[in-house]
């Protein structure tokens, strides 16, 4: 009865550290944040644009997407609360950013502007962002 009494608390200790060890470990990975910065109008190519992004990323970044090492988001950067991006990233159209994150903090980012050259072509377009992505992927 006593190893009974011992042995529960124990496994709980033990699995409340595995527990925050892992939680932990996973915030200081090395993080990818694909952002589309979109207008609040937005024409037929601008829509393009965005579903070659999401249809790219989803295809080849799945578990990535799913263990947010990568996050993917559509942000309209006229919204008030988004002017400051404008800023930060220095553009003034529709434009797709890629963000290289380690332990929360910006280290690197890239301004991938030729997303409108490839936009009446998928292929090229998902050739083109996919490396520059797994470039990012590897930068230290």
């Amino acid at each position: 009865m006593k190893m009974k009494k011992i042995t529960i608390p124990i496994l709980i200790i033990i699995f409340v550290i595995f527990v925050s060890h892992h939680l932990t470990a996973k915030e200081n990975i090395n993080k990818i944040e694909i952002i589309y910065f979109h207008a609040t109008i937005r024409c037929h190519t601008c829509l393009t644009i965005e579903d070659f992004i999401n249809k790219s990323v989803r295809m080849f970044y799945e578990k990535e997407l799913k263990d947010s090492i990568i996050t993917l988001s559509s942000i309209d950067f006229l919204q008030p609360e988004n002017e400051h991006y404008q800023d930060k990233y220095k553009f003034d159209t529709q434009t797709l950013i890629i963000s290289k994150k380690v332990e929360g903090k910006e280290i690197n980012w890239k301004n991938l502007d030729k997303i409108w050259d490839y936009s009446n072509d998928f292929e090229k377009f998902r050739k083109y962002i996919l490396k520059e992505i797994n470039l990012f992927r590897r930068l230290e």
